[in-house]
């Protein structure tokens, strides 16, 4: 490897990284609130958001995200709605993680003790107050896991957005090799840059929990 190769391209890269830092992290905030509210109307009391919720979740798991991204830019325009690259794979990406966010959410929630919920009751509260502070508080710690594991995919799928030309780290990546040849290089210092942003959230993850668990013990 021409690690003097490494060092000319890396500024490059790690611009291009600030792109894919941005994708993800409004795709975590837009994906959250809409898995968040698919999770809600999962397991509320309308049969009928309770099924278009169960539709939304299977259609969205069962079909690949690349698919999704391509049919977003490319078939949305011809029912007059056209969205730049950048919008598309954020909405994309943004719908494709809410589902799995909603299942991590529906999940931990069914997961507190009803005895809990019938506590609130009991104290005169409303079931919103119910749900906002004794449900989600105490369904954050199981929940986290598998939260900042799709978490990490959501970072690692932003490369996807790269074959609708949104520049971030893989789309410069393939630009710089393919001028270049020097596939080696850049490839691996991208995917370094990569396993340095999941290794991020992993330490997050370490920390949250250690934190939860502190409060869960005192």
């Amino acid at each position: 490897m021409d690690f003097a190769v490494v060092l000319h391209y890396l500024p490059f890269l790690l611009q291009a990284a600030l792109g894919t830092i941005e994708i993800s992290l409004l795709s975590l905030v837009f994906g959250s609130a809409l898995g968040l509210a698919i999770c809600l109307m999962r397991i509320g009391n309308s049969r009928a958001l309770s099924g278009f919720a169960f539709v939304y979740v299977w259609i969205i798991r069962g079909t690949p995200l690349l698919l999704q991204i391509l049919a977003v830019y490319y078939w949305l325009p011809t029912v007059g709605l056209r969205l730049s690259p950048y919008v598309a794979g954020v909405v994309t990406l943004s719908v494709g993680i809410s589902a799995y966010y909603a299942e991590i959410f529906r999940a931990a929630i069914n997961g507190v003790p009803t005895g809990q919920a019938e506590a609130g009751y009991a104290v005169g509260m409303a079931p919103f107050q119910v749900m906002r502070r004794i449900v989600l508080p105490l369904a954050v710690r199981p929940a986290l896991p598998p939260y900042v594991g799709q978490s990490i995919t959501l970072v690692k799928n932003t490369s996807l957005v790269s074959v609708i030309s949104v520049k971030e780290l893989m789309f410069t990546a393939e630009s710089l090799y393919s001028s270049t040849y020097k596939v080696a290089e850049i490839l691996g210092t991208a995917g370094l840059i990569y396993l340095l942003l999941t290794t991020f959230l992993q330490a997050m993850q370490t920390l949250l929990e250690k934190r939860l668990g502190y409060y869960v013990v005192k």
